[in-house]
């Protein structure tokens, strides 16, 4: 008898797995148990949960963004920290992982969010899941202020990069507005109050028609009819960092092995005279002058004497740290040839750049003051520059403001004087200054067309992903310096180029299809609705609640066995027979005369 009554049990609740349905309300509320689980109206603040889950979303996505973007400068970031904590870690490897965590667990919580919505179960968020969205909006929000105040660049090269991905994520969103379009249809017809099924659908279309007519708004380099610019000169920024310790001998020779035009490096004086490379302030980073002298880990470089800059080790760091992921590529030879490595002087740096026939371009850091060269230091590096059969212009002279320009070409006609930053054409002119070395953020386009129509050729830094080369390529700069020589030097044309006609084709055809699905979908879900409405007899036990029926809930299964004494429950018993106890059921049902009972009583056990 028990089989008997489980048997008709679960044909009442047309039990059956629902894996499927397990996970998405397990996972997303922790009611894993049918019992748990309603399809009753969802509460104001599970929904607004599920607002904040999505927000949370949002904010992970944009972090990817720009973790992806930053990646040009992911080495410097992690040197920033190195030189406040005095510890070098790969700190932007774990952000951009724990970004990565974030962006797949809140997109987890999204779709299954949306499962609820679609099969109509009751929104219900754990309160784990609540209080990690919340965290991760919150760290979002104090990472941004943090950032932007402490290294703004990242956010300076976010927005310049959406000048050449804008278009493609016009493109994702469309795609993703249209598979909202089922979700929302699907809503429209199942809410039963005007105001908020109306208000829904017209939120939905604005956000559709904004992005439908967004690329009205967008304006790329490289959607252009005009003739595709020169292809930039590559300066090896100080070597090839990527490839070998910088600013040593190995660096620049593997630099020249990937056909650069020229070579880029800082240039620290010692006590004693000797101009050597240098891009920090101290050894702390670039040597083991924590081993060597331990006690002046933090002292100015340009306090070292050659003689004591010589017993450090300029290339074994790069092997411990391998702050490119790049070691595992290096036979053990060329890892022991790194091991020997020293600082390298600039006179050595002029001779191989004479030899390839190769510009020159480096800052020179004033020494501190008390210095023995800090009044001379310009001179005597001028001196030492002429030492060597360079030709015109082939070294490159970093000025920054009109009096150093005027002083550099009296005494050096035969360098190439280069303002170090943006400058109005007005103001180079009126230093006769031909030449121009900027940070990414500090130019746009519209500066390099200008200093193109008036003879004045452009150099960006740092160029150290393929993209920010071809944005640059397309908006017609003379030269780059890059940390990534072996990137950049094998492309041929740039990334993401399109003819604006082209990208038309693509805008037009991508809407119209969108809107057909949108409106294909609205079209389908009115018709099951309707077929709905006009049969009410096809709702049934078994289906709960139809996904277009009113907000109501399905009987329990103590409800189905028992029949249910609340108030407003119906039972067509209650006017015809008795209420029968459970064992008077087993009792009739073991005399034989399931027959006989009532079409709503079930013979069963008692229910836990």
């Amino acid at each position: 008898m028990v089989s008997q009554s489980h048997i008709r049990l679960e044909k009442e609740q047309n039990y059956h797995n629902q894996i499927c349905l397990s996970c998405i309300a397990g996972i997303y509320g922790c009611r894993w148990k049918r019992y748990r689980r309603s399809k009753d109206a969802s509460s104001i603040p599970e929904k607004i949960f599920a607002g904040i889950a999505t927000l949370s979303f949002i904010c992970s996505t944009i972090w990817l963004y720009y973790w992806i973007i930053a990646e040009n400068d992911a080495y410097d970031f992690n040197r920033f920290i190195a030189m406040k904590t005095h510890n070098y870690f790969n700190w932007f490897a774990l952000f951009y992982a724990l970004t990565i965590i974030c962006v797949i667990y809140t997109g987890l919580l999204v779709m299954f969010a949306l499962g609820h919505l679609m099969i109509g179960l009751q929104l219900h968020l754990h309160w784990s899941h609540k209080l990690l969205v919340i965290l991760i909006i919150l760290s979002s929000i104090v990472a941004a202020i943090l950032l932007n105040k402490l290294w703004p660049e990242g956010f300076a090269l976010a927005s310049i990069s959406l000048q050449i991905t804008a278009p493609i994520i016009q493109i994702l969103s469309v795609v993703i507005v249209t598979g909202l379009g089922w979700l929302v249809s699907s809503s429209f017809f199942r809410i039963s109050k005007p105001a908020p099924k109306y208000t829904l659908v017209l939120f939905f279309s604005a956000v559709a028609i904004f992005l439908y007519l967004s690329p009205l708004l967008l304006h790329t380099p490289c959607l252009d009819d005009k003739e595709i610019p020169d292809r930039p000169d590559v300066m090896a920024h100080r070597g090839a960092p990527q490839l070998a310790p910088e600013n040593t001998k190995v660096s620049f020779e593997t630099a020249l092995m990937h056909n650069v035009s020229g070579m880029e490096s800082d240039v620290s004086i010692s006590t004693d005279g000797q101009l050597f490379l240098l891009h920090d302030s101290t050894f702390e980073m670039c040597t083991d002058i924590a081993e060597v002298f331990p006690d002046r880990i933090t002292e100015p470089a340009s306090n070292f004497s050659w003689a004591d800059i010589q017993k450090l080790d300029a290339g074994s760091w790069f092997l411990e740290r391998d702050p490119f992921r790049t070691v595992r590529h290096l036979s053990e030879e060329e890892k022991e040839k790194y091991k020997k490595q020293k600082i390298m002087l600039l006179k050595d740096l002029l001779e191989l750049v004479v030899i390839a026939n190769i510009s020159l371009v480096f800052d020179l850091r004033r020494p501190i003051y008390g210095h023995p060269y800090y009044d001379n230091y310009i001179n005597h590096t001028l001196s030492e520059i002429f030492k060597h059969d360079i030709r015109n212009h082939q070294v490159w002279w970093l000025v920054s403001d009109g009096q150093k320009a005027n002083y550099i070409q009296q005494v050096a006609p035969a360098l190439l004087t280069t303002w170090e930053g943006y400058a109005s054409v007005t103001e180079l002119n009126k230093f006769h200054v031909t030449n121009v070395n900027a940070e990414y953020s500090e130019v746009f386009e519209s500066d390099i067309r200008q200093y193109e129509k008036n003879g004045i050729t452009s150099s960006i830094y740092q160029v150290g992903k393929r993209w920010i080369f071809s944005l640059f390529w397309c908006e017609g700069a003379t030269s780059v310096t890059s940390s990534a020589c072996q990137l950049v030097k094998n492309i041929d044309s740039p990334y993401f180029i399109l003819t604006p006609k082209g990208y038309l084709i693509i805008w037009i055809i991508l809407d119209v299809i969108s809107v057909f699905l949108i409106v294909g979908f609205f079209l389908y879900h009115r018709k099951h609705y309707y077929e709905y409405i006009n049969n009410p007899e096809a709702i049934s036990l078994n289906s709960g609640r139809h996904r277009y029926g009113p907000q109501g809930r399905r009987k329990s299964d103590k409800e189905l066995l028992f029949g249910s004494n609340k108030k407003g429950t119906s039972r067509e018993s209650d006017s015809d027979s008795p209420v029968r106890t459970p064992q008077e059921m087993m009792n009739a049902a073991d005399a034989g005369q399931k027959d006989s009972l009532p079409d709503n009583e079930v013979v069963g056990i008692q229910m836990e």
